[in-house]
């Protein structure tokens, strides 16, 4: 005599089987979102974005300063350089073209600002 297999009472465990499933599933992506909810109220840290300082320019007949900085030091990339608003000219003390340095920029109404520069370290 053959064995004959109905699918009959295999259904319910394969059912058990998708469930028991999709609940492992779920809980480390729940256990994941307990752990970092803390971390996501926490400040995120800052940024540096790595450049060769090229020059300072003014606009003629105003007090707005300009850096030009090379966000692409050390590669061949045509338009590399970006001018950057600098509100506090003082950021830009004791800086000389060529220079390595670390920078952050943000973007305040329509306009890339400087926001922080510090030579690079080695």
């Amino acid at each position: 005599m053959l064995f004959r297999m109905t699918a009959t009472p295999l259904l319910p465990t394969l059912r058990s089987l998708a469930a028991a499933a999709a609940l492992l599933c779920c809980l480390p992506v729940a256990a994941l979102a307990q752990a970092t909810a803390p971390a996501a109220a926490a400040e995120p840290a800052t940024i540096y974005t790595h450049g060769e300082f090229r020059a300072v320019s003014q606009e003629q007949g105003s007090r707005d300063t300009f850096a030009h900085i090379k966000v692409a030091p050390g590669v061949k990339i045509p338009f590399s350089t970006i001018t950057y608003r600098v509100r506090d000219a003082a950021l830009l003390k004791g800086l000389q073209p060529g220079a390595r340095v670390e920078f952050r920029a943000e973007r305040v109404e329509g306009e890339n600002v400087l926001v922080a520069i510090r030579p690079r370290q080695q």
